[in-house]
């Protein structure tokens, strides 16, 4: 099939690996002035989303931002958001280098920033929503299908399960080394049929690479449900919850900053730099990365 691309739209990469190679794609769609623009615009995005198979960021003034995933809409796409800021940069609806911006997506009003690198990549970070760290009441045949879900045994998951994030839940999975994230393999659907037992919209599995006193670097794997992608090279909504279960659970309670490892499985290297600001650890997390257009 051929996928019939809007002229306005652009294509972009967000949280491109040091070399520029990788990072996680998504189709911008600016939405124009005109009577019935919107409603236009929002047609076209479910369009190409279906037919490429790439969520679609709708991005109107650089101050508001809608989310279209194959299968369906999103409240936040943090990859699709960083591409939509920098588009708007890069055509001068949001200007200013180290100046923040507000925006707003369906999961609420959100700070950024955005910085120009050279005419067609950017640094762009985004200050995240309150995030939860909640148990998970996980008996043993759900932790089984799980497990089973992930191509892990039962002694691969954790002692206790936790959901963490803002406003996309993850079921968090900390993993003991490389080669066992290495290894998982999730069917399609398979995700889709366990999330609901779980109370999140996917699994976000990790390990813990190397760690000082503040920061901590990661490799992660993050198996979404209910949009129509198996697994996703970035996951910057949730970012966050693996450095808010390390200060409160993992052991590392000063931890400040994390860098992230993601997509490497997949042949689409990414990188994603987590920050914290202010004394609550629930609030203040940055998350952002380099985005090419």
């Amino acid at each position: 099939m051929t996928t019939v691309v809007p002229a306005e739209a652009r294509y972009a990469r967000a949280f491109i690996s040091a070399d520029t190679s990788g990072g996680n794609a998504t189709w911008v769609l600016p939405v124009g002035t005109a009577p019935g623009a919107a409603e236009a615009a929002l047609d076209k995005a479910r369009m190409l989303a279906r037919e490429s198979g790439v969520e679609v960021t709708l991005e109107e003034a650089g101050r508001d931002f809608r989310f279209i995933a194959p299968e369906g809409e999103l409240s936040l796409c943090l990859h699709g958001l960083l591409g939509g800021l920098a588009l708007a940069r890069r055509e001068g609806r949001i200007a200013g280098e180290d100046r923040t911006v507000e925006v707003t997506t369906p999961s609420g009003v959100l700070t950024a920033r955005v910085n120009a690198v050279d005419a067609g990549t950017f640094e762009v970070s985004v200050e995240l929503g309150r995030q939860l760290l909640v148990p998970v009441d996980a008996g043993q045949e759900l932790r089984a299908t799980l497990a089973a879900a992930l191509g892990l045994t039962q002694e691969d998951l954790p002692e206790r399960l936790w959901n963490a994030g803002g406003a996309r839940l993850k079921t968090l999975i900390p993993l003991e080394t490389r080669e066992r994230l290495a290894a998982m393999h999730v069917e399609p659907g398979a995700i889709d049929r366990i999330a609901a037992q779980l109370g999140c919209t996917g699994v976000y599995a990790f390990c813990v690479e190397r760690a000082d006193a503040t920061g901590a670097h990661l490799a992660a794997r993050q198996f979404p449900a209910g949009i129509g992608i198996v697994e996703d090279p970035a996951t910057g909504g949730s970012a966050a919850a693996p450095a808010l279960w390390l200060r409160r659970v993992g052991g590392h309670p000063r931890l400040n900053r994390l860098t992230i490892s993601q997509g490497e499985d997949m042949g689409r290297p990414c990188r994603l730099v987590v920050e914290r600001s202010g004394e609550d650890d629930a609030m203040g997390w940055w998350v952002g990365g380099r985005v090419v257009l």
